[in-house]
């Protein structure tokens, strides 16, 4: 509960931070007249967009789970994905998604090992996928990217290593565990001897179970690399729907005329903000997100455009995934909550 509280103080404040340095210096009249000047629909694609995002999650779930002889509905891997993404929202490091997940999960009848299983193949994919979008967009947009982010490589470099290195232990983990266990003993004793961690030997026993309860998701993957295949592509095409909405953004306000940029230049900024963000130890990246997308987009939204752009696109991908998946959330509880007190009264309790 301490905890709990801690996260949402800490979401406050950084939200409240972030709107006073983003607004500070902002005429709000003529920041709500750009805003209400979007072309709707434009806008409305940034949102389809968006749930798109959200629910091609819940179909890598469902393709999952039926494909272990669970039978799932659609409906409710959606359930688990709006919940998820509000949990990656709300909390540091984006690390309370996936327990949330497997929590609604446990309540419907999905074993752990089976939830657990299924969030490691969703995260393999996803971080695999970003970065292959990557590599393909700095290669065909190098000139662009290199033109914009003058003096802020680094931010392109930390984001790459970064995932790369995830993946890497990931895989260990999959396909090279007595490897994986071999580094992390080594890593655990010298952090140990160097008095840089407490109890090394129980750190080091802990972390070998963890990595032993992979063995199923290493042999599920290793005899299903088709499906895993099949998953790695519907998460493209889930990545590209998260940067489409700043596309999406950009073209209500009518830019693209003449000069403007183009789909693929647009996305690959957004991909490098997504790149630096993504494992900030702090709730969305909340504030760093804000000052990189100012500094990229001025020129390309204009100054009279970019704070209106930033906002409409945090809207978009950030304060709507957490209304959202708020209200679902509040709704799973309310109503695994009834359903208990419906069971209870019949003296059938689920």
């Amino acid at each position: 509960m301490k905890s709990k509280i801690i996260n949402i103080l800490l979401l406050i404040i950084l939200m409240l931070c972030t709107f006073y340095f983003l607004l500070k210096d902002q005429e709000l009249d003529e920041l709500w007249a750009c805003i209400l000047s979007a072309d709707k629909m434009w806008l409305l694609a940034g949102l389809v967009c968006i749930i798109l995002f959200i629910c091609f999650e819940s179909v890598i779930i469902h393709y999952i789970v039926n494909a272990l002889a669970y039978s799932v509905k659609l409906i409710h891997c959606i359930k688990y994905s709006f919940i998820g993404f509000f949990f990656f929202a709300i909390t540091p490091s984006s690390t309370g998604g996936q327990p949330a997940q497997m929590y609604f999960m446990k309540k419907d009848g999905i074993s752990v090992s089976i939830s657990s299983l299924v969030m490691m193949v969703v995260t393999v994919a996803y971080k695999a996928a970003l970065l292959f979008i990557a590599f393909i967009m700095l290669i065909v947009e190098n000139d662009f990217v290199m033109s914009h982010i003058k003096g802020l490589e680094f931010i392109l470099v930390f984001g790459i290593v970064v995932n790369v290195f995830v993946i890497v232990a990931l895989m260990l983990i999959i396909f090279k565990q007595s490897l994986a266990k071999r580094i992390c003993g080594k890593c655990i004793l010298f952090l140990g001897s160097h008095r840089l961690i407490k109890k090394p030997d129980e750190r080091l026993r802990k972390l070998i179970n963890s990595i032993s309860k992979y063995d199923r998701g290493a042999a599920f993957l290793k005899s299903h690399m088709r499906m895993f295949v099949n998953i790695f592509l519907i998460t493209l095409v889930q990545r590209m729907m998260y940067f489409l909405v700043t596309y999406a953004v950009y073209r209500s306000f009518d830019l693209s005329q003449g000069s403007g940029c183009s789909p693929f230049e647009i996305i690959t900024l957004q991909l490098i903000i997504t790149l630096a963000v993504d494992n900030l130890p702090w709730p969305g990246g909340m504030g760093v997100n804000e000052g990189i997308f100012m500094i990229f987009f001025t020129e390309i939204f204009t100054p009279a455009y970019v704070t209106a752009g930033l906002m409409l696109t945090r809207g978009f991908n950030y304060y709507f995934v957490i209304l959202a998946g708020g209200i679902v959330t509040a709704l799973a509880k309310f109503m695994k909550r009834k359903n208990t007190d419906i069971d209870a009264n019949t003296g059938s309790l689920q």
